[in-house]
């Protein structure tokens, strides 16, 4: 394992997704990336989550799409992560359940292993 991508939208739950991620990657020896998926046309979060994933010792990277799931699973790919990481958080509920969610679409269609972290409060 050389290289863990991890995805966030910088929500509480979502940040502990990076935190287990950053470990993992300690452990490993193994670069990580911290990837934001924002809407199109949205301001630059670039600096901010720089300066986030700099604590981490990661690099950051945002991306504009429309479709988070497939925008992480296309960096995934480009980046040659070897594990992707996402929090479980919001994949529950109807509208989620009709129309797919974040982590369950990414699980299926990531070009490599996939972590899903539970990140929820009640845990912690």
């Amino acid at each position: 394992m050389r290289r863990i991508l991890v995805a966030t939208d910088r929500s509480q739950s979502a940040d502990r997704a990076v935190r287990w991620a950053a470990d993992m990657a300690e452990r490993y020896a193994a670069e990580l990336l911290v990837l934001q998926v924002v809407a199109q046309g949205t301001a630059s979060a670039l600096p901010e989550l720089t300066r986030f994933a700099g604590s981490f010792g990661a690099r950051a990277r945002v991306e504009a799409g429309e479709d988070p799931s497939a925008t992480i699973v296309r960096v995934a790919a480009e980046e040659r992560a070897d594990v992707l990481v996402v929090g479980n958080v919001g994949m529950s509920g109807r509208r989620e359940f009709l129309l797919g969610n974040v982590p369950n679409r990414v699980s299926h269609n990531a070009p490599c292993t996939v972590v899903i972290v539970d990140t929820s409060e009640a845990r912690r």
